[in-house]
């Protein structure tokens, strides 16, 4: 997959010097999820993938010379008939990946299935980065030490990712000038809240009725949370 991936980037059109970077960061993390929506399931489908989506990059590109390098004249319009013909071969790509895909994989070559947790574009591709940049005539340090986790070091992640769900439930909220925060993160309705507080409490309410419709779901209720109306006074947890 490293291979497939470090193939796939070099097949984009990343040497703008006048594009921004998130730009690039973008069309590189695109190019990933188009990977995946493809869904290849073993090294065949996942080479007819990255053919797919390089046709691809190859016919944006030649349409963009052939429609906007200054206008279209000479050599310019050449690029016409390649944009045609990678885009073709993006379809037979995807024609071909269609009929394999029809077939089902034999039970011994299925891979396991694997829950994808949220990813931040950025953060993503800086870590891809460094794992395509990886030297390939670097001596093979052997395999990875074994990762001992010890009480301490489980109850320092278990921290890091409370920080980090509170810090994703508060995106956005403006809570230095929130006042009425409770110790536990709720907050008892005022009279009159301030626009940060409806923000808060609406955020808080939200999350609560989240809550409670994955729970209903555990237990095997169908039915919808019933919204409750907010009154002053309210605790929202």
């Amino acid at each position: 997959m490293r291979e497939a991936v470090r193939t796939l980037l070099r097949t984009l059109p990343l040497n703008d010097p006048d594009e921004p970077e998130f730009a690039a960061t973008r069309r590189m993390f695109t190019a990933l999820s188009a990977l995946s929506t493809l869904r290849p399931r073993d090294e065949i489908e996942v080479m007819l993938g990255v053919q797919a989506l390089a046709a691809y990059h190859a016919s944006a590109a030649l349409w963009r010379l052939g429609m906007n390098l200054k206008r279209p004249q000479g050599d310019s319009t050449r690029h016409f008939t390649a944009a045609a013909t990678a885009a073709r071969t993006f379809d037979t790509m995807l024609k071909a990946m269609e009929r394999r895909q029809a077939r089902p994989l034999p039970a011994a070559e299925r891979p396991a299935p694997r829950q994808w947790d949220p990813v931040h574009p950025t953060a993503f591709i800086q870590a891809m980065a460094t794992a395509c940049q990886i030297d390939d005539d670097a001596p093979d340090e052997g395999p990875d030490p074994e990762i001992i986790w010890t009480p301490e070091a489980i109850a320092l992640a278990n921290d890091i990712a409370e920080q980090d769900r509170i810090a994703e439930e508060n995106e956005g909220l403006d809570i230095a000038n929130t006042e009425g925060i409770l110790p536990g993160g709720g907050m008892i309705v005022p009279a009159v809240p301030t626009p940060q507080q409806n923000a808060y409490l609406a955020r808080r309410n939200g999350l609560n009725l989240k809550r409670e419709w994955a729970d209903n779901k555990r237990r095997g209720i169908k039915a919808y949370p019933k919204i409750r109306p907010i009154r002053t006074g309210d605790f929202i947890p």
